[in-house]
């Protein structure tokens, strides 16, 4: 591992992301900036770090890598997957889950622990119950986890450890389903009202700082999309407990019309 530190972080909360490069960090680092001060950890160099950002440039599946990366931190964010694009087969894809998003995840909650860093912000997936999404049912925290494939699998998993973590070692975890999520300002697609699967950077930037904020909520399954797509998923637990109120919308008339027409 090798770390960059650059500028003082003053007496804001300092949170690490994991995965910071990516197209979720990115967005996230954007909407936090004025909230929190950042610790990026990620496999390669991260072009965009402003002055004052810590950088750790290391492997999250490296356990070593990311207890030192979390020491003297208040939150972690942790985002950092194994690649997922176009060409991964599912025996790669299965074995990327073993091997670098499940160790990750526990790499991320053990350090939580010994580091006492007090809460983790885990990105999770929608895919955790994806078949329903497939039957048509809407899906809410509280009903069976039911994954559409491998990564579903190992994401329900990291919700799981998350659980232990929060009950047995006292670590506050919030799991969020994240739905869609292109990293820009609009959906990108044409959405039918309640169909919605688009999760605006803003709309998760609130989900992340009110999850980390929320001193009272020991662990919490949340799904992670913006306004019109509630026959999909059911956030009133979601703004029950955190106060999540979405900005955006992605079933908007406005996008509805200029996706419709090219």
């Amino acid at each position: 591992m090798s770390e960059q530190h650059v500028g003082d972080t003053g007496g804001r909360k300092r949170i690490l992301i994991t995965g910071a490069a990516g197209t979720v960090g990115s967005a996230l680092r954007r909407w936090l900036r004025k909230r929190y001060d950042f610790r990026l950890l990620d496999v390669k160099p991260v072009p965009d770090a402003a002055p004052g950002d810590q950088l750790v440039v290391g492997d999250a599946a490296h356990f070593e890598t990311v207890l030192e990366a979390a020491a003297g931190l208040d939150a972690i964010v942790h985002l950092a997957l194994a690649p997922v694009g176009r060409g991964v087969t599912q025996a790669q894809r299965a074995r990327n889950t073993f091997e670098v998003d499940m160790k990750a995840t526990y790499n991320v909650m053990e350090a939580a622990r010994i580091d006492k860093v007090a809460s983790v912000v885990y990105a999770s997936t929608n895919h955790v119950t994806g078949l329903n999404e497939q039957d048509g049912l809407v899906s809410r925290p509280d009903l069976p986890v039911r994954p559409d494939g491998i990564y579903g699998a190992g994401k329900a998993f990291g919700e799981a450890i998350g659980r232990f973590y929060a009950d047995r070692m006292g670590v506050r975890v919030s799991c969020i389903r994240i739905a869609n999520f292109n990293g820009k300002d609009e959906p990108g697609r044409d959405y039918e009202p309640g169909m919605s699967r688009w999760l605006s950077p803003r709309d998760l930037a609130q989900l992340v700082w009110r999850s980390i904020e929320a001193e009272h909520i020991q662990f919490g399954i949340y799904y992670g999309v913006s306004g019109g797509g509630e026959k999909k998923w059911d956030l009133t637990s979601t703004r029950e407990q955190l106060g999540y109120e979405p900005q955006d919308d992605g079933s908007l008339e406005h996008f509805r019309v200029r996706y419709r027409h090219g």
